[in-house]
């Protein structure tokens, strides 16, 4: 067996695991009358069908190539399939994604893709797979340079498949996964993710890594959910209707069109694709991160 058809027997055995999660989630939500928005769970499956075409196109014909030749001509040193680099990989993935995801949160053009993940008003274990068409552009770039740091592109799809289905944890609804303080201090949790999928100010921007907290801390993304200010899911922009496939998946892009099309030099227009959301050519725009440290002095953190 080649290694394309092995990659693909693992990407092929991954999606029935996340699937029975998802299910199983979205029944026992349905169970116990949790389940508030089902059409919006059923638009999270929608979005990641309309991901998955483009995803499965370039994932054969351009990643896995990319990310193999990564690693026979750029990697610094051949590190051995061992348990601890295996662990290892886990750390610099995790690393990968937060730097990633930030760009997706900071960056306008990457915001149109990734902010569709963020436009259901209600957790559950389904919001994890709903994702852009557009992925494709931004997502692969968490894994095909890790093989410069001598991982084995083998070793990197096996961390990437268990990294997402912990991922899909990560989305679990808050009514039955409360607060855990000791895992909050090395993982990223249902609670702290709960707090990056909210709109509120105060939790505008915060926790991006995937799987261990640490990175947030470290580069000062942290933010615990506080008593006095519970999350508010979905995105700033109440016009983007999260039950609505065209909706979720081109407003913001039309919003872009818009922008640009109204700033009078190219400079400007330019800008609307690299500067942050909020960010507008007239006055600067007020940014998450001013609502942010607006929200920390009300709350005397």
């Amino acid at each position: 067996m080649d290694l394309t058809s092995l990659v693909g027997r693992l990407e092929m055995s991954y999606m029935p695991v996340l699937f029975i999660i998802i299910i199983l989630d979205f029944l026992f939500l349905l169970s116990k009358g949790l389940a508030k928005r089902k059409k919006e769970s059923v638009m999270n499956v929608a979005n990641y069908l309309l991901g998955v075409i483009p995803y499965f196109a370039i994932f054969f014909v351009l990643q896995f190539k990319v990310i193999f030749w990564v690693y026979e001509n750029l990697s610094i040193w051949e590190l051995p399939n061992t348990w601890y680099v295996f662990v290892l990989g886990f750390v610099v993935y995790d690393l990968s994604w937060w730097f990633i995801h930030f760009l997706g949160h900071n960056v306008r053009f990457f915001w149109c893709i990734h902010g569709v993940h963020h436009t259901p008003e209600d957790m559950n274990m389904s919001v994890s797979i709903r994702g852009s068409f557009f992925d494709f552009i931004s997502s692969p770039h968490i894994i095909i340079w890790l093989p410069i740091f001598g991982f084995h592109p083998m070793l990197i799809y096996v961390v990437d498949m268990v990294a997402r289905i912990y991922g899909v944890f990560t989305h679990a609804n808050d009514k039955y996964f409360k607060r855990t303080p000791l895992m909050d201090k090395v993982f990223i949790t249902p609670h702290l993710h709960r707090v990056h999928h909210s709109r509120n100010h105060l939790y505008l921007d915060t926790n991006y890594s995937n799987m261990f907290s640490f990175w947030d801390k470290l580069f000062g993304t942290y933010q615990e959910q506080i008593p006095q200010e519970k999350p508010e899911y979905g995105i700033m922009d109440r016009d983007v209707d999260s039950q609505n496939l065209a909706s979720t998946q081109l407003k913001m892009w039309v919003d872009l069109y818009r922008d640009m099309k109204s700033a009078p030099n190219w400079i400007d227009k330019i800008k609307y694709l690299y500067k942050p959301p909020g960010w507008n050519h007239l006055d600067t725009g007020k940014l998450a991160i001013d609502l942010r440290k607006e929200a920390i002095k009300e709350h005397n953190l």
